[in-house]
């Protein structure tokens, strides 16, 4: 019996759907074949270009989401630029109905992209088309000029900008900060934009430039991907902080760049009290649920230079770049107060929510150059700073010149 899924049949009449929708965009507003010739190649090389790169990663870590809508970026600028804008949407749709088949076939995440990022390229296709054609709805006609130069540099912008506000608005009304991504990433996006923009300035002149891109993104996509994966090998999965070994490379480097100078930095362990007991009445998922929040907690108590990473089980590493003594203590109360008061929604072991409060921490504190000249010796002794706290009651923070807080007692 075939179990092949239903997703994966309908990917097979992708181009049937491809005509379909091309037709369709045709009987709305007349296109010359020219149009018609360009938008199908442009379609027919994304598609092959996807393809090679599946086979080259068959087996290994497949892309996430934030990786594809970056591949399609240079097929559908070439097709904005190119080709009449009508069949440029229509090609945007159905590559990225193509992506998303693809990518949920492979539980890359991928099924969700046309949900939510079709209708944004598909802005960014008209943006840019228009800023190409100025203003026009036609097929925009090359120039060999400063003109056209300009023209397609402004369409390239015109899909950057439209492609990547929406999210720059999200991340300024939730954190009031922009995240510009890391240069990789945009590095990457000028790259492949740059390319799109090429093939659909010298498109027009013969069908063969297109095709001649497919290395060329193919390359770029193995580029990204080989960063995406370094990326997360230096991420805990449960909790999104840095890995052990992360971490350390991470603290290893701040200590060198601290030393001439002995400029302060601190560091903490953070061990979460009674965990056994959580795991043992909750179950795992669950601990791996609070383990997740308790990840967010850190990020949202620490600045960016700052780095937290998860040592192991249940314990945290912080790093603290520039921090003395008292503002290294300062921050772990602050760390403290916010783990005891997490309310965690989750499910038992018998399937039933259930919600987990009251979890504390014992943190043990240390500080370079007081407590050790490397990362390794200041780890060490907020170690024993952590066996420490343990004693004195559980639910504090031991570092230099500190005292006990009266710890809370948990709910569960």
């Amino acid at each position: 019996m075939d179990h092949t899924p239903v997703w994966v049949r309908a990917g097979f009449l992708l181009p049937l759907a491809g005509a379909m929708a091309f037709a369709g965009a045709g009987r709305v507003v007349p296109t010359g074949s020219t149009d018609w010739a360009l938008a199908g190649t442009i379609l027919v090389a994304a598609i092959v270009q996807g393809e090679i790169t599946r086979r080259l990663h068959a087996g290994r870590h497949e892309p996430e989401p934030r990786t594809a809508p970056a591949m399609t970026s240079a097929w559908s600028l070439a097709a904005a630029i190119a080709v009449h804008l009508t069949l440029a949407i229509a090609l945007t749709l159905v590559l990225y109905t193509y992506f998303g088949l693809r990518g949920k076939h492979d539980r890359s995440g991928g099924g969700d992209l046309f949900a939510t990022n079709a209708g944004i390229i598909a802005c960014a296709v008209v943006a840019a088309h228009f800023a190409a054609s100025f203003g026009a709805w036609t097929t925009w006609s090359p120039r060999a000029d400063t003109v056209g130069v300009l023209a397609i540099a402004a369409a390239g912008a015109a899909y950057l900008v439209v492609s990547h506000a929406p999210a720059a608005v999200a991340d300024f009304v939730r954190h009031r900060r922009v995240q510009l991504g890391s240069a990789m990433d945009l590095g990457l996006d000028a790259a492949l934009l740059t390319t799109g923009a090429i093939v659909g300035a010298l498109a027009p002149g013969g069908l063969l430039v297109v095709l001649a891109a497919i290395p060329v993104v193919v390359m770029l996509h193995n580029a990204a991907l080989t960063e995406q994966l370094e990326d997360e090998a230096s991420v805990d999965q449960k909790t999104g902080l840095a890995t052990a070994a992360s971490w350390q490379a991470g603290a290893d480097r701040a200590f060198a760049d601290a030393a001439p100078d002995r400029r302060p930095i601190g560091v903490l362990m953070v061990d979460l009290d009674h965990f056994k007991r959580l795991n043992d009445t909750y179950g795992h998922r669950a601990g791996d649920d609070f383990l997740a929040a308790v990840g967010a907690c850190l990020r949202s108590q620490l600045r960016a230079a700052d780095l937290a990473g998860r040592f192991g089980g249940e314990e945290f590493t912080v790093l603290l770049p520039d921090t003395d003594v008292i503002e290294t203590m300062t921050a772990a109360e602050r760390i403290r107060t916010a783990i005891s008061t997490l309310r965690v929604t989750t499910v038992d072991t018998h399937g039933r929510q259930a919600v987990i409060t009251g979890v504390t921490a014992s943190i043990g504190a240390a500080t370079h150059p007081h407590h050790g000249a490397s990362a390794r010796d200041c780890l060490r002794i907020a170690d024993s700073h952590v066996y420490l706290a343990k004693q004195q009651g559980r639910n504090t923070v031991v570092g230099t010149g500190t005292k006990t807080s009266h710890p809370l007692r948990p709910s569960w």
